[in-house]
């Protein structure tokens, strides 16, 4: 009897798991016992796991970036997983990904549950978040000040069953097969709308009055401009020759910059910032886009650079309000709230997203097939600084022979696109996280 396409991708299905995040971040206090971000609940007798890398301009020995943990009792219907039933896995790898195919990583196992420990506290060496001299640095955080240039914000996970296929890109019946096992674990999904922040405009920036909202997003938009202006100053930093013009034009943006830094000193992050100071500060703001724009091709920073560095400095500064006091989120405008919760909500796929498995955000898989196609560029990028070394990596342990134990001290990390899919999905491995 000849098999149809669809009874053949079937009889590839392997049980997959789905870990998905809360929308916005919590407290480092929350009882999860599985979560990104955040602080590992280490056991004693575990080390931070340190490597060599490229943190600041040379190559060092750091403490690597904390991922997530995932306790296995909480991962539902295991019966069939090769990974134990019980006990907790801590991931860590270096949130360096420029010129990285294959990023140092560790993934820890403890057979106590999540919750058996208290937070490790995060060793002095611990290194910043995308490092500090790539192109993927957050600007807007001073890693010798702020808490979260180095600790990414703690999301709880939830985790839902999933079957994986094995199939080629543009393999429609694969593609629905695809749609339709995601939409059983997720739903039908929400209509996709435009990203409210991404990609937006300068005259829409200048229309909107509700900017800034906080002297905490006043503090970390004039960090960005300063750390763009004094980078640009620097001799070496372009690949031309700044002009005496173009000088001049910098020094000016660097000292306002400088004064709006002072006043930021006095008031206290979270008061709001009143209607003729936001006037004010918006008005300085696009002065300093708009010189952007007059000097492009002069310096290092492009003119889109403001307005993305604007969006991102608000979706940090809305998780920030999130940790501290749920509360604080009603001084913030609705719509950029819900526009950030909207970056983590499944939306609703069409047959093409199946097909290529090219989804508007990230998802994450546990085991399945031990390779995963990209996601979009944005998802990545906007996920996170440390989520999104989940959202295009891969950490893979060799499968065990009957009756031996996995050795999670060799796991390997893979990043980036091209190096997933060089890798055989019919390899002798098992992914212990990967995504769609």
């Amino acid at each position: 009897m000849v098999l149809s396409v669809r009874d053949e991708i079937e009889e590839t299905a392997r049980p997959a798991v789905l870990v998905r995040r809360s929308d916005l971040p919590v407290p480092l206090s929350h009882p999860a016992r599985s979560f990104f971000g955040g602080l590992p609940k280490l056991p004693p007798q575990f080390e931070w796991p340190k490597a060599e890398v490229k943190a600041h301009e040379v190559l060092e020995t750091v403490a690597l970036t904390f991922v997530a943990q995932i306790d296995l009792a909480e991962v539902p219907d295991a019966k069939w997983s090769p990974l134990p039933k019980r006990g907790t896995l801590y991931f860590f790898c270096s949130s360096v990904f420029e010129g990285e195919a294959f990023p140092p990583c560790r993934v820890i196992y403890s057979d106590t549950a999540g919750d058996a420990y208290a937070d490790r506290a995060p060793p002095p060496d611990l290194m910043p978040l995308a490092g500090t001299s790539g192109g993927f640095r957050v600007k807007w955080l001073d890693p010798a000040l702020d808490f979260h240039s180095k600790v990414e914000f703690k999301y709880p996970l939830s985790f839902l069953p999933y079957r994986d296929f094995l199939f080629l890109e543009d393999e429609a019946v694969a593609g629905e097969l695809t749609i339709e096992e995601l939409c059983k674990a997720l739903g039908p999904g929400e209509p996709e709308q435009r990203d409210l922040l991404q990609f937006r405009s300068l005259s829409e920036y200048e229309k909107d009055e509700h900017w800034p909202f906080n002297w905490l997003l006043v503090t970390y938009v004039v960090r960005a401009v300063l750390w763009h202006v004094e980078h640009d100053l620097t001799p070496g930093s372009h690949y031309r020759p700044l002009t005496d013009e173009t000088v001049v034009e910098l020094t000016r943006l660097r000292a306002g910059a400088i004064e709006w830094f002072e006043r930021c000193r006095a008031p206290i992050p979270m008061d709001r910032v009143d209607t003729d100071t936001k006037a004010i500060f918006r008005s300085w703001w696009l002065d300093v886009a708009r010189a952007y724009k007059e000097m492009h091709g002069r310096t290092a920073t492009y003119p889109g650079q403001m307005p993305t560095d604007l969006g991102n400095a608000i979706n940090h500064t809305i998780r920030y309000m999130a940790i501290e006091d749920a509360d604080l989120l009603d001084d913030v405008p609705l719509s950029y709230v819900v526009n950030l919760e909207r970056q983590n909500r499944w939306m609703t796929p069409t047959g093409t997203d199946g097909q290529h498995r090219f989804f508007s955000i990230a998802l994450h898989q546990m085991l399945g097939y031990g390779s995963s196609p990209p996601v979009r560029t944005r998802s990545i990028r906007r996920t996170y600084r440390c989520s999104r070394c989940m959202a295009i990596s891969l950490f893979l342990i060799g499968t065990p022979t009957s009756g031996a134990s996995f050795n999670f001290g060799s796991i390997r990390m893979l990043s980036r696109s091209s190096t997933l899919r060089r890798l055989s999905p019919r390899s002798n491995a098992t992914s212990v996280m990967s995504a769609l």
